[in-house]
C-alpha cells in the first residue's frame, strides 16, 4: 500500500494512475525510481538480488542501480550478459542460468526487450521473483507474462510469469537511444491493428474476447499518440505517456491472460522478419520499429475491406475454392523452411478446414459484413499511421531499417502463418487480397 501511494506522489495525477493502482502490481514511474525500488526491497526483507543487464544497460541503469543497492546494504550480483546484440535465444538463457548459479534470490532486469524477456523466463524456471527496471520505453514486455524466445529457429510466446512490479526511471527513459523511442511509439501504433484483429476474430471466429479489456488498451493507445510531438522531442511528458501506454499494454495482456490485445497480424510479420533475420546471422531490428512498420502494412488490408462493397466481398468468396491443404503446407515450407513441422501443428485449424467449415466461415463473412467494415473503419490510413510514426522519429519505409522489398513481400505473404489466429490477413487470404 505505501508503494502504491508513492506511484500516486511521483505520477502526474490521472485516470491511468487511479486504475493502476487499484492493480496488485506495483508500478512506479518517477524521475528517480531508485529510492523506491529500495523501500520495496527493504519493505520485503530483500537482501541479495540478481541483477542482469548488458553493456549498454548497465552504464544507463545498471551501475547506478548497483551503487544504490549497495548503499542500501543490498547485495546485487551483477549478470552481465555478453555481446553488443543479445537474441533471446537458448544459448543467451543457458548463459543467464550459468551466471546466476544456484542461490535463491530475485532478479532484477535492467533493460528493454530482451534482458526482460530471457530474466522473465530464467527466473520463473528457478523459481524466483523478478522485478524490471526498464531502460528505454522501447517494448510492451514489461508487465506481460509471456517471454517472447526464438527456440529452434521459432519466434515463440513462452509461459512464464509478470513482474512482482516495476520501476520505470524517466531520466533514464527520457535518455535512451531516439530510435528506441520510436520503436516504443512503433509497438503502441501497433495496437490500431491488434485491437481490430481480435474483434475481427471474434465476429468471424468465435475467438475469445474481452471488450473492458480491448477498450482499456485503445485508451492507452490513444492517450499516447495525442503525445506524439512530446514523444519524438524526449520530453518527459511523452515518454511518460509512451511508458504509460507500454506497461497498461502488458498489464491488458495480463488481465486477458493471452497476448490478443497486444500483438496480432503486425507481430506476425515483425516475427517472420526476426527469425529471418536471426538465421541469416544479420543486425537485428528493434522489435518495435518493425510492428510499427508493419501496422502500415496491415492497415492497406483493413482500407480495402472499409472500401470494399458487401457484394464485391460476395462475389470475392464465390470466386475462391477452400484453399487445398497441401498447396498450404507448401507455401508453409517455401516461407519457413526447417520449421514447417511445427508450424503444421500452429496452423492445424486453418489446414483441416472442411468444405462445411469454409461454407460457414464464407457465409459468416457475409452475414457479418457490417460489423466487418466498421472494425476496419477503426484503423487509421496508412497515410495517417505513417505520419504518427514520422512524428515520432521512426519510419513506416522498411528499406530505411535495413530490410529489403523481397524479404518484405515474403513476410507480408507468409506472416500470418507464425501463430493460429485469425486476423485481417487471413480474412484477406479468403477474400483474395492477399496471394
Amino acid at each position: 500500500c505505501e508503494l502504491r501511494r508513492e506511484a500516486a506522489v511521483n505520477c502526474a495525477p490521472s485516470v491511468y494512475h487511479e486504475r493502476l493502482l487499484m492493480n496488485e502490481l506495483p508500478v512506479v514511474i518517477a524521475s528517480d525510481a531508485l529510492p523506491a525500488l529500495i523501500d520495496y526491497l527493504r519493505s520485503r526483507g530483500i537482501a541479495r538480488v540478481n541483477l542482469v543487464a548488458d553493456g549498454n544497460t548497465w552504464a544507463a541503469l545498471g551501475e547506478p542501480a548497483a551503487r544504490a543497492l549497495a548503499a542500501a546494504g543490498v547485495e546485487a550480483k551483477p549478470l552481465l550478459l555478453a555481446g553488443a546484440e543479445i537474441t533471446p535465444d537458448e544459448p543467451t538463457v543457458v548463459e543467464l542460468l550459468l551466471a546466476a548459479g544456484r542461490q535463491q534470490r530475485p532478479y532484477l532486469a535492467v533493460g528493454s526487450g530482451v534482458i526482460t524477456d530471457v530474466t522473465r523466463f530464467a527466473s520463473y524456471c528457478t523459481g524466483n521473483d523478478f522485478i524490471s527496471l526498464p531502460t528505454a520505453p522501447s517494448v510492451d514486455a514489461y508487465t506481460a507474462t509471456a517471454s517472447s524466445l526464438i527456440l529452434r529457429g521459432l519466434k515463440q510466446s513462452v509461459y512464464s510469469q509478470a513482474p512482482v512490479a516495476v520501476f520505470a526511471d524517466l531520466d533514464t527513459l527520457c535518455a535512451a537511444p531516439k530510435a528506441m523511442i520510436a520503436a516504443g511509439f512503433g509497438d503502441v501504433v501497433a495496437k490500431f491493428t491488434s485491437v481490430a484483429d481480435w474483434k475481427l476474430a471474434t465476429l468471424l471466429w468465435d475467438g475469445p474476447y474481452d471488450a473492458a479489456v480491448a477498450q482499456r488498451m485503445a485508451a492507452a493507445r490513444d492517450r499516447c499518440m495525442a503525445q506524439v510531438d512530446a514523444v519524438g522531442a524526449a520530453d518527459s511528458a511523452g515518454i511518460h505517456s509512451l511508458i504509460e501506454a507500454l506497461i497498461e499494454a502488458g498489464l491488458c495482456m495480463l488481465a486477458f491472460g493471452g497476448s490478443q490485445p497486444a500483438g496480432q497480424s503486425e507481430h506476425y510479420i515483425s516475427h517472420y522478419l526476426e527469425m529471418k533475420l536471426v538465421r541469416e546471422g544479420r543486425r537485428p531490428v528493434l522489435h518495435g520499429a518493425k510492428t510499427g512498420m508493419a501496422t502500415v502494412i496491415v492497415a492497406r488490408y483493413y482500407q480495402q475491406i472499409r472500401r470494399m462493397s458487401r457484394d464485391e466481398a460476395a462475389r470475392r468468396l464465390a470466386a475462391l475454392p477452400r484453399p487445398d491443404r497441401q498447396a498450404e503446407i507448401e507455401r508453409i515450407r517455401h516461407a519457413y523452411g526447417d520449421l514447417t513441422s511445427a508450424l503444421i501443428v500452429e496452423q492445424a485449424p486453418f489446414l483441416d478446414w472442411s468444405e462445411a467449415d469454409y461454407a460457414r466461415l464464407q457465409q459468416r463473412i457475409l452475414d457479418r459484413w457490417p460489423e466487418v467494415q466498421a472494425v476496419a473503419a477503426e484503423v487509421p490510413s496508412p497515410d495517417a499511421l505513417t505520419g504518427l510514426l514520422e512524428r515520432a522519429g521512426g519510419t513506416a519505409d522498411a528499406r530505411a531499417l535495413g530490410l529489403g522489398v523481397a524479404e518484405m513481400a515474403l513476410a507480408e505473404e507468409y506472416g500470418h502463418y507464425v501463430r493460429n489466429r485469425f486476423t485481417v490477413m487471413k480474412l484477406s487470404r479468403v477474400l483474395g487480397l492477399l496471394a
